[in-house]
């Protein structure tokens, strides 16, 4: 008898054990997040979301940052599997979605986004004694480009589309700068408000800033479906640049793989909403690119089908969501 209430206790015991075992030993979801170089803001704010993300689901979920070549880079490493979560120029995203123009060969449908995170300007310079007041002027002329990254391909599918053509002369940030300071090139481009790149050659060299007119939109947009979108570049963010100006919107989003836990990125987001004043204080493009109004910024600014958990969370704060950022495993 005393024998039976030993076993009877002991496979009790074992018993609770096998149901409180998956408690007990719940696994931390963990996932890397593809930024950009760590010398650019967008490795920054991957660090911010990160950070956000981390401390508020500790044990959860952990969020680690990857330094990548960029934007574009991200794109073919969420392809190929190589990251599952990252950065993209909601643009470039669109591109890839579809299949289209450079990325014809490389289409990726599994593409879902999480958001539009900043509302950024694109900034187009030129040496002040060219005489070169727009875009146009910059036929021919000597122009700094850093290749294979997404700030070059829309600036470049912009300029084409409206028929422009300068010499590119290619080099990384560092050395475009240089060479714009010696005068061994007199155009150049930049993503971002207040770039350091722009900031520190007005403080050196007289420059032009270039407007992006409507009619350039319009052209570009006709070659290039959904990449023309304007923005309005502050007075005085640079040494010369005495007033506003319209020119080209540079945004920044977040993706993710289709395959993604729909909960997952629900409490990413959750996350980085409830910090969102937080962190639009520690940078420059958040503050003034509207950081803390991503999710109006997602339905303005997006088109791309959205995650599942995303969804979630836009419904949750009171989006009207428009029909064709709903996903197809949604429709």
């Amino acid at each position: 008898m005393k024998r039976k209430v030993l076993l009877y206790s002991f496979l009790s015991f074992l018993s609770l054990g096998i149901l409180l075992c998956p408690f007990a030993q719940a696994k931390e979801f963990r996932v890397k997040w593809g930024a950009t170089s760590v010398r650019s803001s967008g490795y920054a704010h991957g660090v911010l979301f990160a950070k956000a993300v981390n401390q508020t689901y500790p044990g959860e979920i952990s969020v680690t940052v990857v330094e990548t070549g960029g934007w574009v880079e991200n794109l073919s490493r969420l392809r190929i599997g190589l990251l599952k979560l990252a950065q993209v120029n909601p643009v470039s995203a669109y591109t890839a979605y579809h299949g289209l123009y450079d990325f014809k060969d490389q289409k990726n449908p599994n593409i879902r986004m999480l958001g539009v995170t900043a509302l950024s300007i694109f900034t187009f310079v030129v040496g002040k004694e060219t005489g070169v007041t727009t875009l146009e002027g910059l036929n021919g002329v000597k122009m700094a480009s850093n290749p294979l990254t997404t700030s070059e391909r829309l600036s470049r599918m912009l300029l084409e589309a409206n028929g422009i053509k300068p010499q590119y002369k290619w080099g990384g940030t560092a050395s475009n700068l240089e060479a714009m300071k010696a005068r061994t090139v007199d155009a150049w481009g930049r993503p971002g408000y207040r770039d350091g790149g722009i900031t520190e050659l007005s403080l050196s060299r007289p420059l032009n800033f270039l407007p992006v007119t409507n009619e350039q939109l319009k052209k570009y947009n006709a070659k290039y479906p959904a990449h023309g979108k304007a923005a309005m570049s502050p007075a005085g963010q640079f040494k010369g640049q005495d007033k506003a100006y319209q020119t080209l919107a540079f945004v920044e989003g977040e993706m993710c793989d289709k395959g993604m836990p729909a909960d997952v990125i629900y409490k990413i987001l959750k996350a980085i909403y409830a910090k969102r004043a937080e962190i639009a204080k520690v940078d420059a493009t958040f503050k003034e690119g509207d950081f803390v109004n991503f999710p109006k910024l997602t339905m303005e600014y997006c088109d791309v089908p959205l995650h599942p958990g995303a969804i979630k969370f836009y419904r949750e704060v009171n989006m009207n969501i428009p029909k064709e950022l709903m996903p197809p495993e949604m429709k």
